[in-house]
């Protein structure tokens, strides 16, 4: 004889709240947080163009391939030849880790340093 299993059991609950609670402690815990980077670097392939403090407020453009602002303790791409704008629309960066990659023009843009950075 078979059975409609259109209703849920109890396991079936059980099996789901597990999944979604471990879901969630891994969306809090993946989260960027901590003390702002003190610090941005720019690299175009492996050679760094630039470094630039993060409490300066200044535009820098790297060769001609993208434009990178620095206001208010965050870095942001404003633009970019590259066709797809992936670069331009990511969210501005200011801690330690955080990167904008511009892959077509091999730009990167990475938050550096800290409160307990070792210089």
């Amino acid at each position: 004889m078979k059975t409609d299993r259109t209703v849920p059991n109890a396991w079936d609950i059980a099996v789901f709240a597990v999944i979604a609670l471990a879901a969630a402690i891994t969306l809090i815990f993946s989260r960027p947080g901590g003390e702002p980077g003190s610090s941005v670097e720019i690299r175009v392939g492996d050679e760094i163009f630039a470094t630039a403090e993060l409490s300066s407020d200044k535009t820098i453009d790297v060769d001609g391939l993208c434009v990178v602002e620095i206001s208010g303790g965050e870095a942001r791409v404003i633009s970019a030849k590259c066709k797809n704008q992936i670069c331009v629309r990511h969210r501005a960066i200011s801690r330690p880790g955080e990167v904008i990659i511009c892959l077509p023009q091999q730009v990167t843009v990475r938050v550096t340093g800290g409160p307990d950075a070792v210089i």
